[in-house]
């Protein structure tokens, strides 16, 4: 959700069809065929050779402190644990080598030299449409993170389906991970909906939804806040608490007001063919590492938003959370407009009704009800 703005100005279509799905021809997410790559790739190994030794080259545009990329050293350290060291990951981060948007059109070419990526799919709405539904839940980033898995892996009706998505892509994904927590933003402190209700509230991204849930909207983009608040064009903001905390917006609005909601999918995505060539058992080894990798980053996720509280205190603000019941309206209306939102990626991809499939089971596991088209 977060990053849709990004993807609206960042994904493009590719001019050339990759293998036909039932969602339409498929499209790797460049404009231009990815070029060589630098440093070590893996080498498809010899069938049935589970003894061989191979790194894989990993680029992302992350830099190694931030969350995703402790997430990467994280698995980087697990697939050489659980391999005894014949199996190793070489991390490219800060997009040194391929820029924001890139990461799947590179990794989808074989024979690039890029092996494996860390992937929003949010960036990707038109190349990877299945996997752009309302994801929003209540219970942690535990829930959320099995959301995701739930309906790209384990569900019988919807994983055959978001798979041949991903793999026309000639990807292949093994587990998502955390997004992250939203925070409204204001000069005075603020506990609840009712009590913001009618304020301008600059964003650039969800304008339906924040006004299904009674804020004016001005149109105001991420880069735009500190100038724009600090000036009382909007009253109040809203966006990742902890993109918001780095900007430094705690010094403009200290009130923050998380939703009180969870979000997860970023994708661990690896080239098709080199995951194809793997036998089961390096296969196991990736897919166990990034089982592990989930587990460690929920309470990574949980100590990074108590981080950010202490950062909002220290500039004299103030982090509190919505109400149960507020969350819950955060949530339905959220569902609401991203199913609107996932039904027009779905019409412009061709695959109308398989996002309906999609969309029903989701709707089923959050307990909610999906709307009529």
């Amino acid at each position: 959700m977060k990053k849709k703005l990004l993807a609206l100005v960042l994904a493009v279509a590719v001019a050339a069809a990759m293998v036909l799905t039932a969602c339409g021809g498929g499209s790797n997410g460049g404009d231009t065929p990815a070029p060589a790559g630098s440093g070590s790739a893996a080498v498809v190994p010899d069938a049935g050779n589970s003894n061989a030794e191979l790194t894989f080259k990993l680029v992302t545009t992350l830099s190694k402190q931030e969350f995703g990329g402790q997430m990467v050293e994280y698995l980087k350290a697990k697939v050489e644990e659980l391999s005894d060291g014949k199996m190793s990951i070489n991390p490219s981060y800060g997009g040194t080598e391929v820029g924001f948007g890139e990461e799947l059109s590179f990794v989808g070419t074989t024979g690039a030299g890029y092996d494996m990526t860390l992937i929003g799919q949010a960036m990707y709405f038109n190349v990877l449409p299945l996997l752009n539904f309302p994801s929003q839940s209540l219970k942690g980033y535990e829930d959320a993170v099995n959301l995701m898995d739930t309906i790209a892996f384990k569900n019988e009706k919807t994983a055959p389906l978001v798979q041949a998505d991903i793999e026309k892509n000639n990807v292949h994904m093994i587990g998502s991970l955390p997004g992250g927590s939203n925070a409204f933003i204001t000069k005075t402190k603020y506990t609840s909906l009712d009590e913001m209700k009618g304020m301008k509230l600059g964003i650039g991204m969800n304008q339906t939804a924040m006004e299904k849930l009674g804020f004016n909207v001005v149109t105001v983009y991420p880069n735009e806040y500190y100038d724009k608040l600090s000036r009382g064009v909007a009253d109040c903001g809203y966006m990742s608490a902890t993109a918001l905390v780095s900007m430094k917006l705690q010094e403009v609005t200290p009130y923050f007001l998380t939703d009180g909601t969870y979000t997860a999918g970023n994708f661990i995505t690896i080239n098709l063919d080199l995951w194809n060539s793997l036998t089961p058992e390096q296969q196991k080894i990736l897919e166990d590492a990034v089982a592990a990798t989930q587990e460690y980053s929920y309470q990574l996720a949980y100590d990074a938003d108590d981080a950010i509280g202490g950062e909002i205190e220290a500039a004299g603000g103030e982090l509190n959370k919505l109400s149960e019941e507020d969350a819950k309206t955060v949530q339905a209306v959220f569902f609401e407009t991203g199913v609107a939102d996932a039904r027009g990626y779905a019409e412009g991809a061709g695959c109308v009704d398989e996002m309906e499939v999609v969309l029903q089971e989701v709707a089923n596991y959050v307990g909610l009800e999906l709307p009529a088209k």
